[in-house]
């Protein structure tokens, strides 16, 4: 299993096409990160689902 896995998502503000580089750490992880189109600051959380993972994404101001 790769350690990285790279997944496209929306952006909860602009609604393009974000392209996120997820490391699996087997851990439950939350940061923040900027749209690479509109340049908003985004919450991101990832959260360990078996062998799979789970990602949600949120506006700065919204709560995941």
């Amino acid at each position: 299993m790769d350690a990285l896995e790279y997944i496209t998502m929306l952006c909860p503000y602009c609604g393009e096409k974000i392209d996120l580089t997820i490391e699996r750490t087997g851990e439950e992880e939350s940061y923040t990160e900027d749209c690479q189109v509109c340049c908003c600051p985004m919450h991101v959380r990832v959260m360990p689902a078996g062998n799979d993972i789970e990602v949600f994404i949120c506006r700065e101001n919204e709560s995941l």
